[in-house]
């Protein structure tokens, strides 16, 4: 049997097989993290997906009606397992659609204990709206990024001192101790790439816009009033 569902927006082909257990198109799989096919085929042969528990690396080829050619597909269970390495390796795509899935995933545990009823249309726009929200808030803060690098070398400011100065106002950490947070995801230009909130995304984004535009002002002095002219967008908003 052939199904199409659509995850965060994406749609990808699903297939049951007699046993009941359904599969996907492996060049699907890896067009949705904007990757070829070709790496789960190496993901298959790793070490690593073969020391997954209950991942023996089997896949299948289907032939399918209306299909000149045999599909190449992969259980579900692969297909999670892949796109948790690719997350792993700082994969934005594949962070974003994971991410949306978990929510989603969450979401419904939670409506089902209060008894909250929903469509399948409305499940699925929360989570095409949360993968959008993320990807164009990492793209606003790569923008800010480049404007706030160029304004520290234009002002004299060392660009890695006070982009650690800003992490540790603006996150609590400083940038050093964000490294040091095994999952890295998202465009490694980006710097902060380590945080996952789209509030924390926006925040430091929004205190880089800030710094940038000022005339006058230590690297302390802008950062405090970047934080002031967020704080005042925030109760405004």
């Amino acid at each position: 049997m052939r199904a199409t569902i659509e995850i965060a927006g994406i749609e990808v082909e699903v297939f049951q097989l007699p046993s009941g257990e359904y599969v996907m198109s492996q060049t699907q799989v890896t067009e949705a993290i904007d990757l070829q096919s070709v790496y789960i085929l190496r993901f298959l042969e790793s070490k690593q997906s073969k020391a997954l528990p209950g991942n023996d690396s089997e896949f299948y080829t289907l032939s399918v009606e209306g299909s000149n050619k045999p599909i190449n597909v992969v259980p579900t269970k692969v297909v999670s397992d892949f796109w948790l390495e690719q997350v792993a390796k700082g994969n934005t795509k594949a962070f974003a659609l994971v991410n949306a899935c978990m929510q989603e995933a969450l979401e419904r545990r939670c409506d089902n204990a209060f008894g909250v009823n929903k469509t399948e249309q409305q499940y699925e726009q929360q989570t095409s709206d949360r993968l959008t929200q993320w990807q164009q808030t990492r793209q606003y803060l790569l923008e800010q990024h480049n404007a706030f690098t160029y304004t520290c070398r234009a002002y004299g400011f060392p660009p890695a001192r006070t982009h650690n100065k800003l992490s540790m106002e603006t996150c609590g950490m400083t940038a050093s101790q964000l490294r040091q947070i095994e999952e890295v995801c998202g465009d490694k230009n980006v710097g902060l790439n380590h945080i996952q909130n789209v509030n924390t995304l926006k925040k430091v984004a929004r205190v880089k816009y800030h710094f940038s535009r000022y005339r006058k002002g230590s690297v302390e002095e802008r950062i405090s009033r970047a934080l002031k002219d967020f704080n005042k967008e925030e109760k405004t908003s």
